[in-house]
């Protein structure tokens, strides 16, 4: 295969291939005991492919993946890209009828999946008539499933012969974390994580000698384009199948990680952990953040407990492949409360209801256009017209911009409340509340009230052994924020329910606590 036929730009699978011939030996995967060079996961990629070709996989073929992080999830990805398929990665954490129904919706027509999600599989085996094979990653085969390494062991290790692939393409279909309403598709082209690799690469997301430690999952954008943009560049990966404090120490001191990737509720239970004392973290030299917003006080926080480390804070939907924005290591402290400068792929606008923009330093939605915007939702034209409305996406996010154009979230357009004609957002409310001593997590929304129409009311989740009342914490409001801004109610919970990637579910707040 010549590097003309397969232009680097022009599928994402392909480029595992070029990065498997600049640095063969280099480890590339590491994932429980197993360690893949780059040349070693290449050929296994490829054997995989050409099986698959063999299955009917080719241009537009729909394939899912029912995953968690591991080696045969990478190899699955890259292998349906190489022939030309489309990714749909599952949500594992989704019940039955809602994979059934992503399946359904998607239009899947080859299912590979882990064995522990067999039960979950059960259900619709042989009554969804769009799948036509199912193939089980399982030590040992199951009747009636193709088995995942026999399969991958009958293809040939030699690069495949496809049509020459386009940029536009398709390559994945995401479908949205759902904190409201039903999940959407989002159609992600090739052309779209290639770009998101670059910016990634030449804004100091990742580099060649990133050693990388990934709890973020694979089936979430955050995961998967941080993945890509790694094999962009050549990095080593360190795949953990689901997060544990202790692991994610002991794993950083044993192979040395120098970046992590995680949530801000990740990070606030790693620097409040008794044991992190008793591990070396000098090699972390890279701490990236997204999929919520991170407290300023966590970002000094984490500063401390990781004094090598330079500090990214990026925002960004699924709809965007990734990142649009991100806050260098070198403006972390200076700006601690912005997400940072959009990346040069992309150019963004905050505007008002009728889509013109405001005034610097006034609140409007964030809206933006560029090389990793996604293409459609996936068979919804209607919801896509209304997303990219003049050809711009509409985030659905408030946000401000200072003079030097740093992007600051505000809240979500759908979680501002209207409280006694006045608007009040979320996230202020919350950042004032969690700096009180004893406060774990807390959420605000608004709830129906006949005097106010919204009431701001705060859901607290205390710390272990904390005490905390209802007054105290609306009197602290009042000396921190304007009046009207502060709880009108304020109800202690244990947990606070929250989607895949940790955002809390706001909408089930409201069905819970509306009365």
């Amino acid at each position: 295969m010549s590097r003309e036929r397969y232009p680097m730009q022009s599928n994402i699978g392909f480029i595992l291939s070029r990065t498997s011939r600049k640095y063969a030996n280099k480890t590339a995967l590491i994932f429980r005991e197993r360690r893949l060079t780059y040349r070693e996961l290449n050929s296994r990629v490829n054997r995989l492919t050409n099986a698959l070709i063999g299955l009917g996989v080719g241009k537009g073929t729909k394939v899912g993946l029912i995953f968690n992080n591991c080696n045969e999830f990478v190899e699955s990805i890259y292998a349906i890209l190489k022939a030309q398929g489309v990714v749909v990665p599952i949500n594992t954490r989704l019940s039955y009828q809602e994979i059934s129904f992503l399946l359904d919706h998607s239009d899947v027509s080859v299912l590979i999946f882990d064995n522990k999600f067999i039960e979950k599989v059960a259900v619709f085996w042989e009554t969804n008539p769009k799948i036509k094979h199912y193939i089980v990653c399982d030590e040992e085969s199951c009747p009636g499933f193709l088995h995942y390494e026999t399969l991958l062991q009958s293809g040939s290790s030699e690069e495949p012969s496809v049509s020459a692939p386009q940029e536009e393409d398709e390559a994945c279909i995401i479908y949205t974390a759902g904190t409201t309403g039903r999940p959407k598709g989002v159609v992600l082209t090739h052309r779209n994580f290639i770009w998101l690799a670059v910016n990634y690469c030449i804004g100091g997301m990742t580099s060649f000698e990133d050693v990388s430690l990934y709890i973020f999952p694979l089936y979430h954008v955050g995961g998967l384009g941080t993945y890509i943009a790694h094999t962009f560049i050549g990095a080593t990966a360190v795949l953990k199948e689901k997060y544990d404090p202790l692991d994610c120490l002991e794993t950083i001191q044993m192979e040395g990680i120098n970046r992590w990737s995680a949530i801000p509720s990740i990070y606030a239970e790693i620097v409040n952990h008794p044991d992190i004392g008793k591990y070396n973290l000098k090699s972390i030299t890279k701490l990236s953040s997204g999929a919520a917003p991170m407290p300023v006080d966590l970002k000094y926080r984490l500063a401390e407990i990781f004094p090598n480390a330079g500090i990214l804070d990026g925002y960004g939907q699924t709809e965007s492949a990734g990142a649009i924005t991100m806050l260098s290591a070198k403006d972390a402290l200076k700006k601690p409360g912005s997400v940072g400068l959009p990346y040069p792929t992309n150019e963004i606008r905050v505007v008002d209801e009728d889509d013109a923009d405001v005034p610097v330093g006034e609140v409007g939605e964030l809206v933006y256009q560029g090389y990793t915007r996604m293409s459609c939702y996936y068979k919804d034209p209607e919801a896509t017209a209304e997303a990219l409305k003049g050809g711009w996406m509409h985030s659905g996010d408030l946000v401000r911009l200072d003079e030097e154009g740093y992007v600051y979230l505000v809240d979500r357009k759908r979680d501002m409340i209207i409280t006694g004609g006045e608007n009040v957002y979320c996230r202020e409310v919350e950042e004032t509340i969690a700096r009180l001593p004893g406060v774990e997590e807390v959420a605000v929304v608004g709830l129906p009230d006949p005097k106010w129409g919204e009431a701001v009311t705060a859901i607290v989740v205390p710390r272990p052994g904390a005490y905390l009342s209802h007054d105290e914490i609306i009197d602290y409001c009042k000396t921190q924020i304007a009046g009207y801004k502060a709880p009108k109610r304020v109800i202690f919970a244990e947990h606070l329910p929250k989607n895949s990637v940790g955002k809390v579910l706001k909408s089930e707040l409201k069905e819970i606590y509306a009365v």
